[in-house]
């Protein structure tokens, strides 16, 4: 026979351990006036039904979404804008070894996500890992475009810069001295 302990105990694990289906208990005095609870038949013994706890499964309203979609991330947002910041369009330069082409990304280049920036539509390396700043090392005379695009990781395009032009000027054989900047 269990003690009025063990059928209590029994009595919360079937109503908060989740089962949901009734269970019988039953209840008596004994001589000292000590109130006993069972599980188990006792000779003049009230019998008590006892259905299983109350429980609560979230569900969602019609209009809501599921929890599942709730769950999943949502679509990173797009890209505001991308811009080629360096150089400045229609810039000349005279006689650069290296041109720093930098790029601005809004919001700012998510992970996963790629920018790739082309001259002439030759791809540049950035210069450091993630960063947004590429060099185009000694480049040649003449008119060059400078093209940047964001890509996401299957590689559609998420962002697309204006393309800029800038040219560069170099000392002739016939002229080799710097040209006279302007008053």
């Amino acid at each position: 026979m269990r003690t009025a302990h063990q059928a209590l105990v029994t009595l919360c694990l079937l109503t908060l351990g989740g089962v949901s289906t009734a269970a019988t208990l039953y209840r008596w005095v004994d001589a000292q006036g000590v109130v006993h609870y069972s599980d188990t038949p006792q000779p003049g013994a009230e019998v008590l039904h006892v259905s299983g706890a109350q429980t609560y499964h979230g569900t969602t309203a019609p209009d809501a979404a599921p929890a599942a979609a709730a769950a999943t991330p949502k679509a990173a947002e797009p890209y505001k804008s991308c811009d080629i910041t360096q150089p400045a369009p229609d810039s000349s330069l005279f006689a650069p070894e290296a041109v720093t082409v930098s790029v601005q990304v809004s919001p700012g280049l998510r992970g996963g996500d790629q920018l790739s920036v082309q001259v002439d539509g030759q791809t540049l390396q950035p210069t450091t890992d993630g960063s947004l700043s590429f060099q185009l090392a000694a480049p040649e005379r003449g008119e060059h475009t400078v093209s940047a695009q964001v890509h996401g990781a299957d590689g559609a395009v998420l962002c697309s810069a204006t393309s800029i032009n800038f040219s560069v000027q170099r000392p002739s054989v016939n002229s080799p001295a710097s040209p006279v900047k302007p008053h």
